[in-house]
């Protein structure tokens, strides 16, 4: 499990959007990667997004692994305390 708050100071706010300003999908989909030390990312089977992150929220990252004969599936969930922002699939190899 990892936690990370999302620093509102972030340069990525100031164009996503103004006035309006929520962590794009990329970027929660990095905190995902950044909580799989040792394991590179080769294939996303599924990307869901269930609400937005906005600057100063903490983002808590859940990971489940399964080993498959030739690389390691993850399942992945992001929350927030106002619940669950996204949900991910993704195929890793040993990095």
């Amino acid at each position: 499990m990892r936690t990370v708050r999302v620093d509102p100071a972030d340069p990525v706010f100031a164009g996503h959007y103004p006035g309006f300003p929520i962590l794009p999908g990329l970027f929660v989909l990095d905190h995902v990667r950044a909580a799989l030390p040792g394991h590179r990312v080769i294939a996303l089977d599924r990307a869901k997004f269930l609400r937005p992150v906005f600057p100063g929220d903490t983002l808590t990252v859940s990971t489940e692994l399964t080993a498959e004969e030739d690389h390691v599936r993850c399942a992945a969930k992001v929350s927030t305390g106002a619940g669950a922002v996204a949900e991910f699939k993704l195929r890793l190899v040993a990095s």
